[in-house]
């Protein structure tokens, strides 16, 4: 596992205030500690690999011409427990997650296979890009088709979680629409994402989440928010990513080529029409795209983190694209056009 190149990534020139410092300083002291007590890893040096939008952040220990990833996650913030037990499903299921070869649940502190430094975001700027999306989305078909017992353990993707995500777009974007107003027109979007078969959802399953290994394959990471949800949600999250530029032609290719994947290990009736899917998975990617709008604006506005701004522009195409595709989304539309959006 690795985040070194991970280019959502905040830097900790973000952090604010000199107690912050203190405490991500006395964090990196207590890594360090825990790391010499361990024999089979004294000795090593450490460097600060990444951080992340969360609280978690990751350095990189190396030791004898080896190199693994220590993810640091305030139990009071980002407790690790999530990350462990999700690990250990995927490993079973053939999924290429990175192992967990020490812990301290306790502290948060995790020592993880690296899985190197060549991220999705740059690998499918190259040749290899449509076999490498391929590969991606063979992952998402293992996990929904080999986890389906397993995934019902986990919390439910349910309304309230739906609504509550689509609330982050209209408070820190949409500030002067009424709850009530907003609510009534995206309970379209909360509808169908409901009616949908519900599988193990990654939620986060995207360019900077998939790691390419020396054999090829996806490394799949930070996958600790995993859900019981819609079955179209890891598969529009990974064709609409929100840090990528992909044709819409080729998104629907994609995407009925998937439908066909589910379709033939049972997951999918027979009968299931290819534009019933579409809908499924249009508004499905609408809501994730008005959560991460809400998001990155939150970032700017509470956190004084604006990298992710850049990235609103493409977000917001995709949801104008499904938004004036659909007829009966208009009413969302012409509140989504008023938004006040800094990018």
């Amino acid at each position: 596992m690795s985040l070194t190149r991970h280019r959502s990534c905040s830097t900790f020139t973000e952090t604010k205030g000199l107690l912050m410092a203190v405490v991500v300083d006395s964090r990196r002291d207590e890594v360090l500690a825990w790391l010499e007590s361990i024999p089979d890893f004294a000795g090593g040096e450490l460097a600060i690999a990444s951080a992340d939008a969360s609280f978690r952040r990751y350095f990189r220990w190396t030791l004898k011409g080896r190199s693994y990833v220590v993810m640091d996650a305030p139990p009071d913030k980002e407790p690790c427990e999530p990350f462990v037990k999700i690990a250990e499903v995927l490993l079973q299921a053939g999924v290429r997650a990175p192992e967990i070869l020490a812990q301290d649940l306790d502290n948060g502190f995790l020592v993880l296979s690296d899985f190197g430094d060549l991220h999705y975001q740059e690998a499918i700027e190259g040749d290899g890009r449509d076999s490498l999306y391929e590969l991606a989305l063979g992952e998402i078909l293992k996990i929904q088709t080999g986890l389906r017992e397993e995934a019902k353990a986990l919390k439910d993707y349910d309304e309230d979680w739906v609504r509550m995500e689509l609330e982050i777009f209209r408070e820190w974007c949409l500030p002067d629409c009424p709850q009530e107003k907003y609510g009534k027109v995206t309970t379209l979007l909360v509808d169908t994402f409901l009616e949908q078969p519900r599988v193990f959802v990654h939620r986060d399953f995207h360019c900077r989440n998939l790691l390419v290994l020396p054999d090829g394959n996806p490394g799949v990471i930070d996958f600790q928010g995993a859900l019981h949800g819609p079955i179209t949600y890891d598969p529009v999250s990974l064709l609409r990513d929100c840090y990528v530029d992909n044709a819409e032609d080729w998104i629907t290719s994609k995407a009925l080529a998937h439908k066909s994947g589910l379709v033939e290990s049972g997951v999918l009736p027979d009968e299931l029409s290819d534009e019933a899917f579409l809908r499924w998975f249009d508004f499905t990617g609408l809501q994730r795209h008005l959560k991460c709008i809400g998001i990155f604006h939150r970032l700017k506005l509470r956190d004084g983190k604006g990298s992710y701004l850049a990235d609103v522009p493409r977000v917001l195409r995709y949801a104008k694209t499904v938004l004036s595709r659909w007829p009966e989304l208009e009413p969302l539309r012409s509140i989504v056009e008023q938004a006040k959006l800094l990018a």
